[in-house]
């Protein structure tokens, strides 16, 4: 088979299988699923038959997970193990709710996803996260997963020399065949409505959602203060929580919803009910809800010793 013939079969296969795995994503996170993330699992899948490529991807230790799981031969059959909900999948606990995981990585926890500032909404980009290092989430920018794998092949060939800069090389002819399709993909999508966000705050944990205008002030020049406050333990925490808790009840629901995912990132045992109800009280107050049904089962299950939930 011709890599042009492989790589199209994976495509249509894909784009074959989005519809069921949009619905299911919907049904179960209430968020909707961007096109590209079909043309992420068509790439991915269309490897299998070349052993360049896929070793390729192999050293980068890049592979599909979390909902992009159920793109995978079978993956609709999967269900939560034990009765867990699926929304576990792929989620780590200091995880904030926007993010939804897609892929995993090489080291430490490294996971991609899509972050969904609003559940009504497409995702913005997408975000990674090293769960077992530090735990922040971050982003690029990069506007879908082929964007992202693009970057993540460039910066591997950037970082090397000579056979081991080289042994990425096979990738880069699959990346630009499936170029097309993914601006297809986005375009079919249309504009994402927060992806121009004018005053989005890159804060020192993660990335903030962005916020309609009336929502309130994060205050972020506060951010390392309050941080350092719930990383003592300090009994000035307590203040910031009712100030907080003061903001939301006022119809300003931002304040809240910074400080409780600084409270989940801080994951300290004293503050989890405490994080747990600004986050879901502010995302209610957004009419954001999908992301507070999130947060809640998150909090409920953030001791799983596995972020590894689908049934094999």
């Amino acid at each position: 088979m011709t890599d042009d013939a492989r790589r199209g079969e994976a495509l249509a296969t894909m784009l074959g299988r989005f519809p069921a795995v949009a619905e299911r994503v919907a049904r179960v996170y209430g968020l909707r699923l961007p096109r590209h993330l079909a043309v992420f699992a068509a790439f991915w899948a269309s490897t299998r038959h070349d052993p360049a490529e896929r070793a390729a991807l192999s050293g980068l230790g890049l592979e599909p997970w979390g909902v992009t799981d159920y793109f995978l031969d079978g993956g609709l059959d999967r269900t939560g193990r034990d009765g867990l909900d699926e929304r576990l999948h792929g989620r780590f606990r200091r995880d904030p709710a926007e993010f939804v995981t897609v892929a995993a990585g090489d080291s430490d926890g490294l996971h991609w996803g899509l972050w969904y500032d609003d559940p009504a909404e497409l995702p913005t980009f997408v975000v990674h996260n090293y769960a077992r290092d530090s735990a922040e989430t971050w982003t690029s920018g990069d506007a879908s997963m082929l964007e992202m794998t693009a970057s993540v092949v460039a910066r591997a060939m950037s970082d090397y020399d000579g056979e081991e800069a080289e042994r990425y090389r096979p990738l880069i002819g699959a990346l630009d065949w499936f170029a097309g399709p993914d601006r297809e993909a986005l375009a079919a999508d249309g504009p994402v409505r927060w992806a121009s966000h004018p005053h989005r705050w890159a804060g020192s944990i993660s990335v903030f959602p962005a916020l309609p205008p009336e929502s309130g002030d994060p205050r972020p020049a506060e951010a390392d203060r309050r941080l350092a406050l719930f990383q003592a333990g300090s009994a000035e925490a307590g203040a910031q929580i009712a100030d907080a808790r003061r903001e939301l009840v006022s119809g300003r629901p931002a304040l809240a919803l910074a400080v409780g995912m600084e409270l989940h990132w801080v994951d300290g045992d004293e503050y989890r009910d405490a994080g747990r109800d600004l986050l879901v009280d502010a995302y209610r107050a957004l009419g954001r809800h999908a992301l507070a049904d999130i947060a809640t089962i998150h909090a409920a299950n953030r001791d799983l010793p596995t972020a590894e939930v689908l049934t094999p």
